[in-house]
């Protein structure tokens, strides 16, 4: 997610040079970076802040969850600017700016703006159309980001598929780059599997169910209205507040801790009432997305001018 989030931010600075740092844990984004053909670094000093005094950038933008106060505090004495992007630590008060599209803030600071009118999107969700619902549930998508950690993608195939193979209903999955568990999801009967694809947008689209994670995923189909499931990953995803009723979502929590029973109990009752999708995808088609990413790189650029 902060691989596709750094790309994407990158993608709209045209008139600057770029280089991405990764720490020496990385490898997997200092991979997907180079694949973009971005100059991109593996951090080489016991302390990072030594690759980028090396590096001598006008301006640091750190996507890397929560920063400390001496990390942010180093870097401004050495006259950087420092924009942060999801930020809860104690660094994230020193910084220039802080842009928090995913996490709520407890304290309103000058220069932190945070909701979902920050998140960035894509340009294949920014063009995409978005999704009528109609009455009948004939095609589910299962895709829970680019690694699933807890394969929650065999948890829900396991719990829906007997139904949807009675029912003649299609199930998609779309495993991210960094899924490890293709053997525990082969067995399985009528379930179509990508790896990776560059248009997750029409899999959404077509859905008329998609069971998902509490992470970016989320904002993307929300973009589209298409009714979704959540399940979160780990304790931090359970404080995204945008996965939630209010924006449209069905959040069973914890998926570690949902039994298979209670994902099945959603599921019917999702599939048994247009109704209730409808309004679904109605709450997720009034926020306004669509323009977040134009929103990020003014901030940006701002500061860049500054």
């Amino acid at each position: 997610g902060h691989v596709y989030n750094t790309l994407l931010i990158a993608n709209d600075i045209l008139n600057h040079q770029i280089t991405f740092l990764v720490d020496k844990e990385s490898e997997l984004a200092f991979s997907a970076i180079k694949a973009k053909n971005y100059p991109v670094l593996m951090q080489k000093s016991e302390n990072i802040i030594d690759d980028i005094k090396k590096i001598a950038p006008n301006i640091i933008i750190n996507d890397r969850l929560d920063t400390n106060e001496a990390y942010i505090k180093e870097l401004k004495n050495q006259d950087f600017k420092v924009i942060n992007f999801e930020d809860l630590g104690k660094g994230c008060e020193y910084a220039d700016s802080v842009i928090n599209a995913i996490y709520p803030e407890k304290n309103a600071l000058p220069n932190h703006y945070f909701g979902q009118e920050y998140f960035i999107l894509r340009d294949e969700f920014i063009l995409s159309e978005e999704k009528i619902v109609t009455s009948e549930v004939k095609n589910i998508l299962i895709t829970f980001g680019g690694v699933d950690p807890n394969n929650y993608t065999e948890k829900i195939i396991r719990t829906i598929n007997q139904y949807c193979n009675e029912k003649n209903i299609a199930i998609t999955i779309i495993a991210g780059f960094g899924y490890a568990s293709y053997d525990s999801i082969k067995g399985y009967k009528n379930v179509i599997i990508k790896r990776n694809i560059s248009n997750i947008s029409d899999y959404m689209l077509q859905a008329d169910l998609i069971f998902t994670s509490a992470g970016r995923t989320v904002y993307e189909v929300a973009s589209i209205g298409t009714p979704a499931v959540v399940l979160a990953q780990n304790e931090r995803e359970m404080t995204h507040f945008f996965a939630s009723a209010e924006y449209g979502f069905s959040n069973l929590g914890l998926g570690y801790e949902v039994s298979n029973e209670n994902i099945m109990i959603e599921f019917l009752s999702l599939v048994n009432s247009f109704e209730k999708r409808k309004h679904m995808s109605n709450l997720m088609k009034k926020q306004d997305l669509k323009l977040g990413r134009t929103r990020v790189h003014k901030l940006i650029q701002d500061l860049i001018q500054d």
